[in-house]
């Protein structure tokens, strides 16, 4: 089988999942990740050969596609902003949502060359914390889960592009005995209630973690207090929180954060035009830290 070939066999067997569109991205990708094969090589080579090992991946791939894995845990890799990230099932796919966020953050910070503590909540992936040190130095990021098999990919992923943060194993639920002053702290947390799951794709509902996804549904706002608390004695007195939220909560989150009388409230949409983040900011009467 030759290129042009692959891929009009790839395009038929996808083609009640995907778009024509979909498919020859989802081509190119597995070309040049899994195949060693320059995606240029179907303008330039379609004649080119695939050799049986190249051809068994191949049908490997479409396999899983058809059971709706994403493409990103098939290859095992995922781009983010400037990052080339490792992801498995243990951590969500970065949504470009998420590089929305870090780069409201590197607006707001990108101009600073002091050095300036910063803690990532649930770091998954560790998109969100690498991101931030590799685009702005002067950041020295901390990066929070509970899982240890999470921390060993991120610090995959900090050596893969050479950046430098610092890992800490600890329960979003028990903040209480983490001791860090920081000047900024952000968070992806789990935000999704179980009542939605049946608006999801099942790309999403069936292979990625649940434990990243979901809150409890009779307490949607269980992660982001606990974080406001931990705030309260370890966010510094000029200090900012950015966090991504799910907009079916945005009232709710606001109604949280005003009961603790001490920030501003910034909020932003994302590229789908939804309130999708928000950042605090500590006002000036606030006698904290």
């Amino acid at each position: 089988m030759n290129l042009f070939q692959a891929r009009a066999h790839f395009r038929s067997n996808l083609n009640k999942l995907y778009t024509v569109q979909e498919c020859d991205y989802f081509f190119k990708m597995i070309l040049s990740s899994a195949l060693n094969i320059d995606p240029l090589a179907v303008a330039l080579e379609p004649n080119r050969i695939l050799t049986a090992e190249q051809h068994s991946s191949l049908n490997s791939i479409v396999a899983d596609l058809l059971k709706e894995k994403p493409l990103q845990y098939i290859l095992g890799e995922v781009s983010f902003r400037k990052l080339d990230l490792k992801v498995n099932p243990l951590v969500l796919i970065p949504r470009p949502e998420t590089e929305e966020l870090v780069g409201w953050i590197l607006e707001d910070y990108g101009n600073q060359n002091r050095k300036i503590e910063l803690i990532d909540m649930g770091t998954g992936s560790g998109c969100i914390a690498l991101s931030l040190k590799q685009e702005q130095p002067s950041f020295n990021v901390h990066a929070l889960d509970l899982n240890p098999s999470i921390l060993d990919l991120v610090q995959q992923n900090a050596v893969r592009n050479k950046v430098e943060i610092h890992c800490i194993q600890g329960d979003m639920n028990e903040l209480n005995q983490l001791k860090l002053k920081a000047e900024v702290m952000v968070s992806n947390p789990p935000y999704i209630t179980p009542e939605e799951k049946n608006q999801m794709k099942n790309n999403v509902l069936h292979f990625e973690p649940h434990q990243a996804l979901f809150v409890p549904q009779e307490d949607p706002m269980l992660f982001y207090r606990n974080l406001l608390e931990f705030a309260e004695s370890n966010l510094t007195s000029n200090g900012r929180i950015y966090f991504e939220i799910n907009p079916l909560f945005e009232r709710e989150l606001e109604r949280l954060i005003f009961s603790f009388e001490s920030y501003s409230i910034t909020k932003r949409l994302d590229i789908f035009g939804k309130i999708r983040m928000v950042r605090l900011e500590k006002t000036a009467h606030d006698s904290g830290s």
